[in-house]
């Protein structure tokens, strides 16, 4: 059934189209990610399908509505001491308790950290009726949605499945239009070769042949024009051909250019820094205290744990606050702090970036490129940019800086999914060490490759992807029993392939093969506990 049906989106602001769809269709059940770029009008959309801006919308809705605003949580007298994550916690925790038939969630679970997020996940997982959530969050999208609405260029493109699907699909067509640009470029230039031989053979018609004489020459000459005006229309056939052909684009790959230059100075001792005997109280609170800690140099470290847990104060005390640090002489580093230092308003962002660095304009320019500040982008004013390109231009500041260690806490806040995929890429590049604190897990599953665990007042750490972590920790949590079991049928699944490997006339071959399947499967179920 139908819960909500739009025809005729239309929304402009000056000259500038926003919105421009045909229609829209929310159907009961439908678990829909809305995505774009940072400025396509995402949050806009929700308003317009609401009626909430100053037009008349052809839309009709079959239910109640439910609505979580960005950055605008309605609060009670009562939730003034509360943090910005608590006040989101309580709004969700008010709509899903308002039994509504459609939610529209506009980045519900910023200011949360995982655990909350996870708790989120569940409740959206658990709903009965349909929602359109707009986030930035991969990891949420792929785990409570079943469709995508991509919002580009004021258009809706929707997508079946969760937001891997969703990559999956745009992956195919990236891959569809390089078969076409290849195809393009092919035929192209066979065309064109075929006409350069025509226009040389015209030309070479103008002269006689090495062996016919000057008045043999007179008598052909009237025939060989003849000859010549045929090759020339086949030729000019051939450029209308080319003209005619529909010109396709080469796929753009940011992938394909990476970060080409070398450090300043690179380290060559094993670690960063070891620090020893970390401790920090808030008020009475102890905050967390840490026997020993080191960074390895060339690493990619996340510091991850709860709201509160002191991730960012963990930073500031190593950069800052603490004499028990034993750091390299070699350390060059630099910092992106997420409350932003004030940016040079006046200044473009080519001219604020490349102050602080050594590389090339044309290096500098790449970077900035894989941002997605491209050509005449980088002579904007800073006092113009949108918060998402403040964060943006600081961190190109930062990654192109004369650093050798780069400390970054929450690099994706305000960041469009697009951006954030993009700094992945340069984190991935960057041929230095980096320490950072981030609540997208997507980001820490591409870049990390050390884990600091904050939590319950101390520090653990993990040498490993956060892929590996899970994979280890669900190792662990088996019970004794279990890994038991496990030994015991996997030594029987080895006995029964080697009877089954050597036949022998006294086994039954029918009844071990029933045994084998029957073994392979209780196996696969214990390990899945």
């Amino acid at each position: 059934m139908r819960v909500m049906h739009a025809k005729q989106i239309h929304f402009t602001i000056g000259d500038r189209t926003l919105l421009e769809i045909n229609e829209l269709s929310i159907h009961q059940g439908d678990r829909i990610g809305l995505i774009g770029k940072n400025g396509e009008g995402k949050s806009l959309l929700l308003n317009y399908l609401l009626g909430l801006l100053d037009t008349n919308p052809l839309v009709s809705w079959n239910g109640s509505v439910g609505y979580f605003r960005q950055l605008n949580i309605e609060e009670e007298p009562s939730w003034n001491h509360l943090s910005g994550g608590e006040k989101t916690l309580r709004k969700l925790e008010q709509l899903f308790n308002e039994s509504h038939d459609i939610l529209l969630l506009d980045e519900p679970t910023n200011n949360l950290d995982w655990q909350r997020i996870d708790e989120v996940e569940k409740k959206l997982l658990h709903l009965q009726g349909a929602y359109v959530i707009v986030s930035h969050d991969r990891k949420l999208l792929d785990e409570v949605c079943t469709k995508i609405w991509e919002l580009e260029d004021g258009e809706v493109t929707e997508y079946k499945g969760n937001y891997s699907d969703y990559e999956d699909a745009k992956a195919l067509k990236v891959q569809h239009q390089q078969e076409e640009y290849e195809a393009y470029v092919k035929e192209k230039k066979r065309l064109t070769e075929r006409m350069h031989q025509k226009e040389k053979q015209s030309k070479g018609m103008n002269k006689p042949p090495s062996r016919m004489g000057n008045s043999e020459w007179q008598l052909y000459k009237g025939k060989a024009s003849g000859k010549k005006q045929k090759v020339e229309r086949v030729s000019k056939v051939i450029q209308d051909r080319i003209d005619r052909l529909e010109k396709v684009e080469k796929p753009f790959e940011w992938s394909e250019i990476k970060m080409d230059y070398t450090l300043v100075e690179p380290i060559h001792r094993k670690n960063i820094f070891v620090a020893k005997d970390l401790t920090m109280n808030i008020g009475n609170r102890q905050l967390y205290t840490i026997d020993h800690v080191k960074l390895k140099t060339g690493s990619k470290t996340a510091i991850i744990g709860a709201n509160g847990s002191g991730k960012t104060t963990l930073l500031h005390q190593l950069l800052y606050g603490n004499t028990e640090l034993e750091i390299t002489n070699q350390a060059s580093i630099g910092h992106f702090d997420q409350t932003l230092e004030a940016l040079p308003e006046d200044k473009t962002i080519l001219e604020y970036v490349q102050e602080n660095s050594s590389l090339s304009q044309h290096v500098i320019r790449i970077i900035l490129g894989r941002l997605r500040f491209f050509d005449t982008d980088v002579h904007k004013k800073i006092g113009i940019l949108s918060g998402g390109e403040r964060v943006k231009a600081a961190l190109a500041r930062l990654l192109t800086g004369s650093y050798n260690v780069l400390v970054i806490d929450e690099p994706t806040n305000h960041l469009d999914i697009e951006a954030i995929t993009s700094l992945e890429g340069l984190i991935q590049d960057y041929p230095g060490t980096v320490l950072f604190v981030t609540h997208d897990r997507r980001f820490i599953e591409e870049t990390a490759d050390h884990l600091w665990f904050l939590e319950n007042g101390s520090l653990t750490t993990y040498q490993g992807t956060l892929n590996n972590y899970y994979t280890d920790k669900q190792k662990t949590n088996c019970s004794d029993d279990t890994v038991q079991r496990i030994m015991t049928l996997e030594n029987k699944l080895t006995e029964l392939i080697s009877r089954l490997s050597i036949p022998d006339p006294k086994n039954d071959n029918a009844s071990l093969e029933e045994e084998y399947e029957e073994t392979l499967h209780m196996l696969k179920e214990l390990k899945k506990q």
